[in-house]
C-alpha cells in the first residue's frame, strides 16, 4: 500500500513553472480523434481499416537541463534517497527568514544578561515524502551573499554560506514524522549572535539598510546522509509558506521573582515575501542510467524519466512515414504506449501523468498537435503503463506540416516532485515491450 500522505501528495502535485517552459499535453483516443480524418475524402473513397503495432522504436534517456525552482508554489524538498535503480537524489533548500516584527530583547529595566535562552528549532510543515520515512542527517548553515525574491534561480544553484552547522551538536539525526519536521537549532551559533543585535537596528525591521535581511541574508537547509544504501531514506516534500514552518526562539525574561519567568517565544518566519530556491543533485555512479548516458543504445533494454532536473526520457519512431509506401493513407488513430517496471507497494511510485514534447526545426520545443484535444498519457495502474494519443501528430507528420524527430516525454511537478519511471524499452526481456498502434484507412 502506498503511504496516503505521499499518494496525496502526488494527486496534488500540479505543474510547475518551469514545467510549463518545456512540458506538453497529449490524450487518449476519443470519438473526436476517430472521426480525425475520416471526413477529408468521400466514404466511397476509403478502402478499409488496416491495422499495424510493429514499428521499431528508438528509446533512450538525456540529462536533463537546469529548472527553474525560486518561490515555486506547490512547495519545496528536501532530503535524499538512494534508489535501486537510479543512484543517489538529494534536494537542499535555500531560504530568507523574516523577524515577525522589530525585536529588542533587552528587558524593561534590566539587560541583555538577563535574557536566557532556552531553546531555539526550525520547524518545517511536511505534506508529503518520496520513498521512506527514514532516519537522515539535517544540517543548516547562514547563507553569506545576498539573494533576491524578485531574481531567478536554477536547479543548479548554489549560494556562498558560513562554514559553522547551526543545527544543535548532536541533534541532527532526525526521523521524520510525517507531519512536522523539528530541527534544534544551535543556541550558541544561532540564537545568542541574534538577541546580541538587539538595540542596533539590525532587528527593527526586515528589508531596510541595516536590517535584518541586510544582516542575516538567509538558511541553507539540507542533508549529509553518507552511509545510505539502496533503498533508503526519502524526499520530503514541504509547505514553506504554511504559518507551521518557521523558527521560534524560546526564552525567558529572570528579571523580579522567579515565579514571574515565564517561557517567552518569537518567531522567524518563513512566508510568501521570503525568497526561496531548491538546489537539486544526482549520482548515477555505477547505475544503468550512468552507462545509458555513456551509450544511448543500452536504453532500448530500458530508459528512465525523472523530476528534480534529473533525466529525462526519450523516444524515436524512425520509420513513421513509411506507412506512405503502401499508398495514400489517412490516420484513423495511433496510440503510443509504453509500459513501465511499477508494482503496488513499490515507495517509487511513477508520475500521474506525463506530456510529449517535439523539438521544431528551428530549436524551440512545443506540444504535439493532439495537445488541444485533451490532456497527456496518464499511469494505468492496472497496465502499469502510459498510453498517448498521437493521431494528429502522425497524420502531420505523413502531410509534411510538421518534421519526425525524437519526442522527449516529460513529467509534472519536475521541480516539486521526486517521482522517477523506470520504462521498458523495444529489446526488454519482460513481457510488455513499447510499441506504436495505428489503425488507418486507405482511399483511392
Amino acid at each position: 500500500m502506498r503511504n496516503n500522505k505521499s499518494f496525496s501528495k502526488r494527486i496534488a502535485v500540479m505543474l510547475s513553472a518551469s514545467f510549463f517552459i518545456t512540458g506538453i499535453l497529449l490524450s487518449s483516443c476519443t470519438k473526436k480523434d476517430n472521426e480525425l480524418g475520416l471526413g477529408l475524402h468521400p466514404d466511397e473513397d476509403l478502402v478499409g481499416l488496416s491495422y499495424i503495432d510493429t514499428f521499431s522504436l528508438i528509446t533512450y534517456s538525456v540529462v536533463s537541463d537546469s529548472i527553474v525552482t525560486d518561490e515555486l508554489s506547490s512547495g519545496n524538498l528536501l532530503g535524499s534517497y538512494v534508489d535501486p535503480q537510479l543512484g543517489k537524489a538529494e534536494a537542499s533548500i535555500y531560504t530568507h527568514i523574516r523577524l515577525e516584527g522589530a525585536v529588542d530583547f533587552t528587558p524593561d529595566g534590566g539587560t541583555l544578561s538577563d535574557i536566557v535562552l532556552d531553546s531555539a528549532v526550525l520547524y518545517l510543515d511536511i505534506t508529503g515524502f518520496y520513498g521512506y520515512l527514514d532516519e537522515q542527517t539535517f544540517e543548516v548553515y547562514q547563507v553569506t551573499e545576498d539573494f533576491f525574491e524578485d531574481s531567478s534561480y536554477y536547479s543548479n544553484s548554489t549560494l556562498n554560506t558560513d562554514a559553522v552547522d547551526l543545527v544543535e551538536s548532536g541533534m541532527g539525526s532526525i526521523t521524520p514524522n510525517g507531519t512536522l519536521l523539528s530541527i534544534p537549532l544551535s543556541l550558541t551559533n544561532f540564537a545568542q549572535p541574534i538577541v546580541d543585535q538587539s538595540g542596533t537596528g539590525v532587528l527593527d525591521g526586515n528589508d531596510g539598510d541595516g536590517e535584518f535581511i541586510d544582516w542575516f541574508k538567509g538558511l541553507h537547509i539540507k542533508v549529509k546522509n553518507t552511509s545510505q544504501s539502496a533503498g533508503e531514506g526519502g524526499i520530503l516534500y514541504l509547505d514553506l509558506e504554511s504559518t507551521d514552518s518557521k523558527i521560534t526562539l524560546y526564552y525567558r525574561d529572570t528579571l523580579g521573582n522567579s515565579s514571574e519567568h515565564d517561557t517567552l517565544e518569537f518567531d522567524f518566519n518563513i512566508n510568501s515575501s521570503c525568497a526561496r530556491f531548491t538546489n537539486f543533485q544526482q549520482d548515477y555512479t555505477g547505475t544503468m542510467v550512468e552507462q545509458i548516458l555513456i551509450d544511448s543504445t543500452l536504453g532500448q533494454e530500458l530508459f528512465f524519466s525523472q523530476t528534480m532536473g534529473g533525466v529525462r526520457a526519450k523516444i524515436d519512431i524512425p520509420y513513421l512515414i513509411n506507412i506512405l509506401d503502401s499508398g495514400d493513407v489517412v490516420i484513423n488513430k495511433a496510440e503510443l504506449v509504453l509500459p513501465i517496471q511499477y508494482y503496488p507497494g513499490d515507495p517509487y511510485y511513477p508520475s500521474d501523468i506525463f506530456y510529449l514534447v517535439m523539438e521544431n526545426e528551428d530549436g524551440t520545443i512545443s506540444f504535439i498537435p493532439d495537445y488541444s484535444d485533451s490532456p497527456g498519457g496518464n499511469f494505468d495502474d492496472d497496465e502499469s503503463s502510459y498510453t498517448f494519443n498521437i493521431t494528429r501528430y502522425y497524420n502531420q507528420l505523413i502531410s509534411g506540416e510538421i518534421t519526425a524527430g525524437p519526442l522527449t516525454i516529460l513529467s509534472t511537478g519536475n521541480g516539486v516532485s521526486a517521482n522517477r519511471v523506470v520504462f521498458n524499452g523495444p529489446e526488454t526481456i519482460l513481457k510488455d515491450k513499447p510499441k506504436v498502434v495505428v489503425t488507418y484507412s486507405k482511399y483511392e
